[in-house]
């Protein structure tokens, strides 16, 4: 007879074949993971302490924003004054090569370009503003990343749980099994009901084998979220609060409350309206671009003008006469009207992914609590009454068995309720772009 708790089978080891009164069963409640010297227990605040501090793609991320500083600091940097030096390879008169006296032709001039419009100014906003798409683009990496790592982390707390009951449940079978040798010896069962005992055994080896291969799939995924190598020989023992995820619940939160905070919050919003500030400094920048820039600055020619040692001032400006920029500018316009449709679609989307979110939490926590609160407490109010059946031989092994097995369905669903409401939770924090529900930590103005 068994049970399967989030797919691990309770095995309830009763004496059949005894003549003995049956004390009423009950499946083991989960305990405390026994620690062992390659085990490290880790709290969901240390967890995200080292993502923050060591996780490579956030750190690579890091050094995009410096970069799109760095681009900042070029767009206010004025351009370089040119120099140009001009003297006479061979002087016919009197046949001196590279003739540097005042004999022969020097020239010297030197340049400075004048950006005219307002150009610095506006490079500088549009560079700004890039940098601010890139901070955002790296939040929302941020944001991402920590939605994945909490999963992980509460998906391997859930997992370790599972192998706690199998391990439970293995034990007990392994007594099970070796006393129902002894009783098939003396015939107090059948063959059938042995081989159906023994094969369950290695049913729920092989079960656990393929649990233990997933859970260390998820420890390595929180070790890359982590960045922490030296915990690869280590088992990680998640250290988790039920009761504060029991209190957790979205409940109280409406949708038209929370739209926008999340506009204020959410990076790929941000990173949206960002866009369409730099296609509108853009377009500032391309028409200040149409204006013609000034070249201005001192010549000297020493022999080579009406009079020797010539002082003058020279001033350069293109003419915008075919090209005034006009493919640029059209450019960023239609750029401005792509952005706002973007921006339109993005909002609708925050809309109806927080509206689902909400949805998605709130029924998960109802039908949560009614199946805790009612469905299963029933079933196991109903387990003395059908333990006393059996003993008494109202009910066969066979009627007995297919109860557990709807028991073992029930506590399948609740586990997985249970799971799904945690990570409905999280997906509001993630909707939302910032921790308004809290599953392990305090709130920081606490």
């Amino acid at each position: 007879m068994f049970i399967k708790f989030y797919g691990v089978f309770f095995i309830l080891s009763l004496p059949l074949w005894s003549e003995a009164p049956l004390a009423p069963a009950m499946p083991a409640q989960p305990v405390a993971v026994t620690e062992v010297q390659d085990s490290v227990r880790l709290s969901l605040a240390d967890a995200e302490k080292s993502f923050l501090e060591r996780n490579l793609l956030l750190l690579a991320s890091k050094y995009q924003i410096d970069a799109k500083k760095a681009l900042v600091m070029q767009a206010g940097l004025y351009a370089n004054p040119t120099v140009y030096y001009e003297m006479n390879v061979a002087n016919y008169r009197t046949w001196q090569y590279m003739d540097a006296t005042e004999n022969g032709s020097q020239v010297v001039q030197i340049q400075q370009l004048f950006l005219l419009g307002g150009k610095i100014d506006k490079r500088i906003k549009v560079a700004e503003i890039n940098k601010s798409i890139t901070e955002n683009q790296f939040f929302d990496m941020l944001r991402a990343l920590k939605f994945e790592l909490r999963n992980t982390f509460f998906a391997l707390h859930f997992m370790r749980e599972s192998v706690m009951y199998y391990d439970q449940t293995i034990k007990a079978l392994g007594k099970t099994v070796k006393s129902a040798e002894i009783a098939l010896a003396r015939r107090a069962i059948t063959k059938a009901e042995y081989l159906r005992l023994k094969a369950l055994n290695y049913f729920l080896r092989n079960e656990r084998a393929n649990i233990m291969m997933n859970l260390r799939l998820k420890e390595v995924s929180l070790r890359v979220l982590m960045n922490r190598p030296e915990f690869a020989d280590k088992q990680i023992i998640p250290i988790v609060d039920e009761r504060l995820l029991e209190q957790t619940a979205a409940t109280d939160l409406a949708v038209k409350q929370l739209i926008h905070e999340a506009e204020q919050n959410r990076p790929d919003i941000k990173a949206a309206m960002l866009n369409l500030r730099y296609e509108t400094a853009n377009l500032d920048l391309q028409e200040a671009n149409a204006i013609p820039d000034l070249a201005f600055g001192p010549v000297f020619n020493r022999a080579n003008t009406y009079i020797p040692n010539y002082f003058g001032l020279t001033a350069q400006m293109t003419v915008p006469l075919f090209d005034r920029n006009q493919g640029n500018i059209e450019s960023a316009k239609k750029a401005i009207a792509a952005r706002k449709g973007e921006l339109m679609n993005e909002r609708m989307k925050l809309e109806g992914e927080l509206a689902a979110a909400l949805i998605k939490a709130k029924e998960k926590d109802k039908i949560y609590q009614e199946f805790k609160q009612g469905h299963v407490q029933d079933f196991r109010e109903l387990i003395v009454v059908m333990v006393q059946s059996y003993q008494k031989r109202y009910i066969s092994v066979i009627e007995l068995a297919d109860f557990f097995e709807t028991y073992r369905n029930s506590i399948v669903q609740l586990i997985d309720l249970k799971t799904q409401r945690t990570e409905a939770l999280e997906a509001i924090n993630y909707s939302i772009g910032k921790d308004i529900l809290f599953l392990q930590t305090a709130p920081e103005n606490k």
